[in-house]
Parts: structure tokens; C-alpha cells; sequence
């Protein structure tokens, strides 16, 4: 008799984002495990506090409505979620980033007496602990949950060091045989008005979390020097709107090399996007494990990225990648400067060594088998040591 899991997340695919990419991926790897999956996530398309129930692939969905207030959203989400769990016989619940999710996770099993496992994603380590209205959520969620994980060492260190949590690492897969190295296409180059100049890639929504306010001037700086141009691989995010006019205002030549095309979902498409770059940039001022980064490494691209969070994980300076700190953010505009002045021959070296890392640690079946770990340790409620980070 197969095991029953609740998977409480703020969003899900078709929702854009890291999150949902990685909640949606967590929730058909323990389908295909043979877990009967229930899935609770906000959405703003179901009237207020309702329950809306779909089965998708498999794995049941519940849209629970949004309500005015954020504290009725959040009862709401908890209540729903108990029903769900009882109704289905769950013995695991699953609250995947500590703020919202884990809270309304963790108060959920307390009331069914079953086991929980809270997941933090980024921001919910990074900053959440220092905003007062969060931090009571955060305390909740990682000081009851049976299991909690953490995408990145630095968000286990920070589980284990503050909360006193032992705290399993689990890092983010990438499907290397969706995202992989691809012909350039020079049809794809000319529609997109990219020309013969080198260009330096960023993929995800720019803003001001990713680097946004450094990397546009860094860039006006490089091709003040030479030709190159920035492709904006899913855009601005609709609140860096404003200080990306801005930039067009104060550096209009280099406004001019920018080129924004819309979110890639197709693997395919961002694969061949992605092969049009000589390299990669992502200046974020803080990190998870991005989905995107791996896809960039899984598509055989070499990397210029900050040394932080999951950036540090993932990327081995000088062999799979290169790293900033951001004490050194000052020097983005040299340093894209040098990737690209490395031989072509030494890029594709980076690039092939980015692919092999994650074909070698980031597979689903490598990450799947971690979740089934972590899941049957909660739910046989292996008592926990205290200050302890257990890489999987």
C-alpha cells in the first residue's frame, strides 16, 4: 500500500519562478516513488478561501483562493490542508519554503499527530529571519517540523547554527537530457537582431535580488570598451520596470545592445537561446540553488556568477565556472571582460566541465532518492541530532 504525502507550496507550475519549477518537480518525483500526491497551493483564480480540487498527471491538486488578509490566506491554507490530509490518510506532511508554507505545514501534522518536513528555498533563510513579521513563522516552522531540509549548505549551516536543526541537504536536479548543448542557430541570431558580436546571456526574471543594479551598468561599461550585447533570457520583472527605463535613460547606446525575449518553458527553446552565449552572468546579491543556472551549466555554457548561496555549490571557480564575491561586484564589467577574452577553446572547456558536474550530481534519480530518505526518516520520526548538516 503506497504511502500518502501533502505538498503545501505558495505556487506551482504553470506559475514562473524557481519555486514552482522546483515544487512541481518535487511533487512528480514522489508520484513516480509510487506516493499517492496531494498538492495545496495559493492561487488567485479561486474565489477567496475555497478549495478547488484537479488531478493533473496524477498527482491531486488544491487551489486554495486567496483571501484580503494575509493571516486569513494562511488559516485558510492550514485548515485546507488538514482536511485534504485526513480525507487521504496522509502520514507525511511537506511545507516547502518555511514562511508561508512550513507554518501552515507544521501547524497542519501537529493537529493530525503526523510527521512533517519543512524545505528552505532561499529567501526564507536569507532574509525572512530578519523581518520581524516573518521571523515568528520561520521559528514556528523550523523548531516543529520532524524533518526540515535546506537547497543550499549555507541555508543548512544556517538551519543548524540558529535553529539548532540537524538539516538535510538536498540540491536542486536539472534534466540534462532536456537542457543540453545546442547548434548556434544563425537564423535565431539574425531574427533577434544579435549581429556578429559576442553576447553575454541572463536567464530568469532581471531584478533587483539578481543583480539588476549592477549588472546593466557593468555592462554599459564593457561595451563602452567593445561590442558585445546582453540577452535578457525571460525579461524584467514588472517592479524593476521603472529602473530598467531608467538605465535606457542614462545609458541609451547600451539600451541599445540589451535584447529581452520572453520566459523560454520550453526546454528546447531555452536550450537554443542559450547556445547564442558566449557565457552566462548571474550577479545575484543573494542565491538558492537557481534552476536556471543549472540549466545553463546542463546546456554546456561557462558561468560568471556571485559566491553566494547555491552559486557556491554548484560552480568550482576556474573548472566548472567562474565566481564573484560580492565584496568584488565593483569588478563585474572586468570580469565579463575576461570571460570573454578567455580562447573559445577554454569557454568550451568550462562549458563541457559545467555539463559533466551536473550530469554527474544534479540527476532526478540523485535528488528523488534523497526526498525518499528524508521522507521515511519523518515519518519513522527518527529522533534528530541537534547542529548537524547531513549531506545526501
Amino acid at each position: 500500500m503506497s504511502e500518502t504525502v501533502v505538498i503545501v507550496a505558495e505556487r506551482a507550475m504553470p506559475s514562473r519562478g524557481g519555486l514552482a519549477v522546483a515544487t512541481t518537480r518535487i511533487a512528480k518525483q514522489a508520484r513516480a516513488r509510487g506516493e499517492d500526491v496531494h498538492m495545496m497551493v495559493l492561487s488567485k483564480e479561486v474565489a477567496p478561501g475555497a478549495c478547488v480540487h484537479r488531478l493533473d498527471d496524477g498527482v491531486h491538486m488544491n487551489f486554495v483562493g486567496r483571501l484580503p488578509e494575509e493571516h486569513d490566506t494562511l488559516a485558510a491554507l492550514a485548515q485546507h490542508t488538514v482536511d485534504v490530509a485526513t480525507a487521504s490518510g496522509a502520514t507525511l506532511v511537506h511545507g516547502i519554503y518555511a514562511v508561508g508554507a512550513g507554518y501552515a505545514a507544521t501547524v497542519a501534522a501537529a493537529r493530525l499527530r503526523c510527521a512533517s518536513v519543512v524545505s528552505l528555498r532561499g529567501n526564507d533563510g536569507d532574509r525572512a529571519p530578519y523581518r520581524r513579521t516573518d521571523l515568528p513563522f520561520v521559528s514556528h516552522a523550523l523548531a516543529r517540523a520532524t524533518a526540515v531540509t535546506g537547497v543550499t549548505r549555507h541555508l543548512c549551516q544556517f538551519a543548524s547554527g540558529v535553529f539548532d536543526r540537524r538539516a538535510y541537504f538536498i540540491a536542486n536536479s536539472v534534466d540534462a537530457e532536456r537542457f543540453r548543448p545546442e547548434t548556434r542557430d544563425n537564423s535565431l541570431v539574425a531574427s533577434l537582431g544579435l549581429g556578429d558580436d559576442p553576447v553575454f546571456g541572463y536567464s530568469g526574471e532581471l531584478r533587483e535580488k539578481k543583480g539588476m543594479r549592477f549588472l546593466l551598468p557593468a555592462f554599459a561599461k564593457l561595451v563602452e570598451q567593445r561590442p558585445a550585447r546582453l540577452l535578457l533570457i525571460g525579461g524584467v520583472r514588472a517592479d524593476a520596470q521603472p529602473a530598467f527605463e531608467e538605465f535606457a535613460r542614462v545609458a541609451p547606446e547600451a539600451y541599445e545592445r540589451v535584447h529581452v525575449v520572453d520566459y523560454a518553458r520550453s526546454p528546447k527553446r531555452l536550450s537554443r537561446l542559450l547556445a547564442l552565449c558566449e557565457a552566462m552572468v548571474f550577479p545575484s546579491l543573494q542565491e538558492g540553488m537557481p534552476n536556471a543556472v543549472l540549466e545553463a551549466m546542463a546546456a554546456a555554457r561557462p558561468v560568471l556568477a556571485t559566491a553566494v548561496g547555491g552559486h557556491i555549490d554548484i560552480i568550482d571557480h576556474g573548472r566548472t565556472g567562474a565566481l564573484l564575491e560580492l565584496a568584488d561586484l565593483d569588478r563585474l564589467p572586468e570580469a565579463m571582460a575576461e570571460m570573454l577574452d578567455l580562447p573559445e577553446n577554454e569557454r568550451n572547456a568550462l562549458g563541457a566541465a559545467a555539463r559533466a558536474h551536473v550530469v554527474a550530481r544534479h540527476g532526478a534519480a540523485q535528488e528523488s532518492a534523497a526526498w525518499a530518505r528524508v521522507y521515511a526518516e519523518a515519518r519513522g520520526s527518527t529522533p534528530y541530532t541537534h547542529a548537524e548538516v547531513v549531506e545526501l
